[in-house]
């Protein structure tokens, strides 16, 4: 069970109800194995590769544009963890308004390649982090059976947030009015959260779990390393409007998280891999030789699935008459989902 709060009375406790094996030794928490920075080269190597087009650099004739813009991303992340005494799922909300930019070249309106970056800092989030536990009560002898939630609590949350991404585009169909292709694109995502003052109630035979803790509770960081291929349609009208419509598959995405609990000294590595999909609509509306104004919608659904490791560098309270110091927990199911909407308008200077 993951009580928030860490100061449940019954010593209710993850590690006494998972089936992994425990460590009794002292041992670190176990880093992540998945790179960013290695497999976004490795996706921009393969792009600039196999995307390029057979005609010759000098053939083309390059242009660039420059656009910045006010983005918004809306959404969660969900991290849901199974073990023999239950389930727990925290939502962490995703909420980032700030602003963005990118960079994109293109030769000949056959090939291109554009890159992004969006960086949110520190602030208050508007929606907090949710806590479900499901908890099978035939562990409890003491308690009644009981069904759905059986404690519930939110956290206050400040967050920051930080989103890379790389894509290249290739037309080989090509008309007056209208292009078609394929396009490939790597994205790296951060997001940032710290937790406090906590509202925790228990249902139930758990009511005697309902709490308010005041001041910090949790540190939590996730990143996903998305991989997408998918086509594109785009319609050009009279140089004036230029519609584009992506449509992607994640053929693999990889993420990592970490959750220090800080009422409970411990610390939750977890590593998934999976996949999703993603689709965008985006317009470029010119309003002079050099400027325009542009926009963006998309959507986007990730569901990735692995494993947890729990790590107590302190004595948790909520085991009564144990000393969890150095204990550690390994192979704890675990899913890491994604759902996210974004947008953002713009202007964009053309070189």
């Amino acid at each position: 069970m993951e009580s928030t709060s860490g100061l449940n009375s019954s010593g209710t406790n993850i590690r006494a109800m998972a089936s992994s094996a425990v460590i009794t030794q002292p041992c670190k928490p176990s880093e992540s194995s998945h790179t960013p920075l290695f497999y976004g080269f490795c996706a921009w190597f393969v792009l600039a590769v196999l995307l390029c087009p057979i005609h010759s650099a000098d053939a083309l004739d390059f242009k660039g544009e420059i656009t910045l813009n006010a983005f918004n991303m809306s959404g969660k992340t969900r991290n849901t963890t199974t073990f023999d005494g239950g389930k727990s799922s925290l939502k962490w909300p995703i909420d980032v308004k700030t602003a963005g930019a990118s960079l994109l070249v293109s030769g000949d309106n056959i090939m291109e390649v554009e890159i992004g970056l969006i960086a949110e800092p520190w602030r208050d989030n508007t929606a907090p982090m949710k806590d479900y536990d499901y908890i099978d009560e035939s562990n409890y002898p003491e308690r009644s059976p009981h069904e759905g939630v059986d404690i519930y609590s939110e956290s206050t949350l400040d967050s920051k947030a930080l989103i890379l991404s790389i894509r290249s585009r290739v037309f080989p169909y090509r008309t007056r009015y209208l292009s078609a292709g394929v396009s490939a694109g790597y994205e790296y995502q951060e997001f940032d959260y710290r937790a406090y003052d906590t509202r925790q109630v228990g249902f139930g035979p758990w009511s005697d779990q309902s709490i308010v803790v005041s001041g910090p509770v949790s540190f939590y960081t996730v990143d996903y390393d998305i991989f997408s291929l998918g086509i594109v349609v785009r319609s050009a009208i009279e140089d004036v409007v230029t519609i584009t419509l992506d449509a992607s598959i994640l053929p693999v995405v990889m993420t990592d998280d970490e959750d220090e609990h800080l009422r409970r000294s411990r610390v939750s590595n977890s590593s998934c891999d999976g996949y999703g999909f993603m689709s965008s609509l985006s317009t470029d509306f010119r309003v002079s030789e050099k400027w325009s104004i542009s926009t963006l919608c998309g959507l986007s659904r990730i569901h990735t699935d692995g494993h947890t490791t729990q790590y107590w560098y302190g004595d948790d309270p909520a085991t009564l008459h144990f000393n969890d110091t150095g204990q550690k927990l390994a192979g704890i199911d675990t899913e890491i989902d994604q759902d996210t909407f974004r947008v953002a308008i713009g202007a964009t200077y053309r070189f």
